[in-house]
């Protein structure tokens, strides 16, 4: 398999193709940037697992422009480099070898405006904040840019001691670095501007000052992006180009990314992205240059990843969400045993979402992620005899918990298929990763031996006969459907039955609640070749919780999918054949299908208040839950029990 084959970036030797990408993790640097603790432990067990090379979250190599960010590390001084050391001797201990990300800030990216007014972002040029645009950027001085290059100088020198073995130069994503290199957000007029020659002035100076400080003791990557998938931004024969120069210059390997933050969703592609979507830009990048490429874009599916290589698409495997979601994947991989991986969803919800309000990250699928050393499912104290009431999301992981410390632990699932709303979830073809969560999670279950029963709904005299000692209430929602328009299992269906392919349906289809569910179900009809109207009574779809990630990626969807939505629309009433909206309007259909949201299916759980037994209530049996909210209380429900 190449993928477990040794390889080489410059003179640095490593065990395999696979490679973890520099990734912002909340709060796992100290706030001046430093490496802590919990960062070895979350770093270690990756290279416990298996992978080559670890990359931790990108270094500032300043902070005198740019504050610390939350999520990123710094190699700004030389106190940063104790922390550094110990990490490399633990990765090198484990096998892998350490690469630090050098970066010069994020610029225009910057969000230190809304929190700190006297730090105006700075950039190349006075282009407009991303996320304050009404504030135009102050553009840096040739002096201060020269200050930067020599700060990555000195930064590489503190890396190189400090043990690393790789160094990345962080020029890509429309960054800081990349916005002096792209005509988009580059209006120098000085020797930085102008033509590309000016432009790759900055990124060119940082490479030679690079190499001139560790020589060739270090091997050297730059991390750019050829296409911004943007008006007005970079496009693919000038992206060519760039990987031409930065071969010329001296660079070892190339890591290919795409897109920026006005297409962060092409960046970070969310669950609705095929697997490898970069793979093809990846290809072109490796065709035009000789030295190693290093490609990412959900890759975290092994026969994928053996593919691209196989293809000659890229010549090694960058890892990023896929190793949040389970830090022995290359270890998985080679015992044969890919089921055995949790895969990666793509939400975003916990490696990201959780931290743009404050939280550390982590990973909806795995809650012990950046808590490596803190949530350790330990044997249990005392054998118990377990109920796990439903198959969903949060009872299939609390049941594999539970069985994994000892637990005596049987599954009842009133449905003759495991999966709960995981069924319909996985259903569309855009949600294939959701499909590979579900037979992992009942593979696990079964591995840990659960005793799995279908077609068996609890009643309280089961269940108090059964002698057991907890019973863990996971027996999801029910649909809910709005006054006088009841699912009748023929014209009007939900979106649920829909999914789970219950009820086939074609011509037109009216669609109403323009949440996740109903935005999903809309686009899976409409590839089904149904005309499909998507009608949402606020003022605009996915009105609820959900990441701007995947936001970005389902509206696109919907779009590519010729779906028509109606948005500040009531539906008043449903008739055979007709949907008439508030105002008078009627929408003429074949069918009528309802995503208007889930309440809590938790009668069991009340009925066995005050029976004496240990119950506890998780998923959308106690609320509605996305999946992450599920998986990590199942998972601390069993852990804790």
């Amino acid at each position: 398999m190449k993928l477990l084959e040794p390889a080489s970036i410059g003179d640095v030797s490593l065990r395999n193709r696979v490679v973890m990408t520099p990734m912002g993790m909340f709060a796992i640097p100290a706030p001046d940037g430093s490496i802590t603790d919990r960062g070895i432990a979350f770093y270690r067990e990756r290279a416990r697992g298996g992978t080559a090379l670890i990359f931790p979250a990108a270094s500032l190599v300043t902070t005198v422009h740019e504050g610390p960010v939350s999520s990123l590390t710094a190699l700004d001084s030389l106190d940063k480099s104790p922390g550094w050391s110990m990490l490399a001797e633990e990765l090198h201990h484990h096998g892998a070898k350490l690469g630090v990300q050098l970066c010069a800030g994020l610029g225009r990216i910057n969000v230190n405006f809304f929190y700190d007014q006297s730090h105006v972002p700075v950039s190349a040029s006075a282009v407009p904040a991303y996320w304050t645009p009404w504030i135009s950027c102050r553009p840096l001085e040739t002096g201060e840019i020269e200050e930067i290059v020599q700060a990555f100088a000195r930064a590489a020198l503190i890396a190189r001691n400090a043990g690393a073995d790789v160094l990345e130069i962080h020029g890509y994503g429309g960054y800081l670095m990349d916005q002096f290199m792209s005509s988009l957000w580059n209006k120098r007029e000085d020797e930085y501007g102008g033509g590309l020659d000016g432009r790759m002035k900055f990124p060119l100076d940082v490479v030679a000052a690079v190499k001139g400080a560790v020589g060739d003791s270090a091997a050297l990557v730059f991390k750019f992006t050829p296409v911004h998938l943007v008006e007005g931004g970079r496009e693919m024969d000038e992206g060519l180009e760039i990987a031409r120069r930065l071969e010329a210059a001296g660079v070892d390997a190339l890591h290919v990314d795409v897109g920026c933050y006005e297409s962060w969703h092409t960046s970070i592609p969310p669950v609705y992205s095929p697997a490898g979507v970069m793979l093809a830009v990846d290809g072109q990048v490796r065709a035009a240059v000789s030295i190693p490429v290093i490609a990412h874009g959900k890759l975290g599916d092994p026969e994928v990843a053996e593919a691209a290589l196989t293809r000659g698409m890229c010549d090694f495997i960058g890892l990023g969400r896929p190793l949040l979601a389970d830090p022995f994947w290359v270890d998985k991989v080679a015992r044969g045993k890919p089921l055995d991986i949790t895969p990666c969803i793509g939400c975003s919800e916990g490696c990201i979402g959780r931290g743009v309000v404050g939280r550390y990250a982590s990973c909806a699928v795995n809650p012990a992620c950046a808590m490596e050393e803190r949530y350790t499912v330990e044997p249990a104290d005392k054998s118990k005899k377990v109920l796990v009431v439903g198959a969903g999301p949060g009872g299939l992981e609390a049941s594999a918990v539970a069985a994994g410390r000892g637990h005596d632990v049987t599954l009842w699932e009133k449905k003759s298929v495991p999966g709960g709303c995981l069924v319909a979830a996985s259903a569309p073809p855009f949600k294939k990763d959701v499909g590979r969560l579900l037979a992992h999670m009942v593979h696990r279950a079964d591995e840990a031996g659960v005793k799995m029963s279908y077609d068996r709904e609890a009643s309280v005299d089961e269940v108090m006969s059964g002698g057991f000692d907890a019973v863990i209430v996971a027996t999801g929602g029910e649909p809910v459907a709005p006054e006088g328009m009841q699912a009748d299992g023929g014209h009007v269906v939900t979106a649920i039955k829909v999914l789970e392919g219950k009820v086939p349906l074609e011509g037109r289809v009216v669609v109403i609640g323009g949440g996740v569910a109903g935005c999903e179900t809309a686009a899976f009809l409409a590839g089904e070749g149904c005309k499909v109207t998507l009608v949402e009574a606020e003022p605009q779809l996915l009105p609820g919780n959900i990441f701007l990630l995947n936001r970005a990626g389902l509206l696109e969807l919907l779009e590519k999918a010729g779906v028509d939505t109606i948005v500040g629309a009531r539906p008043e009433s449903i008739e055979d054949g007709s949907v008439l909206l508030e105002g008078g309007r009627r929408l003429e259909c074949d069918a009528i299908v309802l995503a208007t949201g889930m309440r809590p299916d938790n009668s069991l759980a009340k009925a066995l208040e005050g029976k004496g037994l240990e119950v506890r209530t998780i998923g959308d049996a106690a609320s509605p839950r996305n999946v992450m909210e599920a998986v990590w209380e199942g998972f601390h429900t069993a852990r804790l029990l």
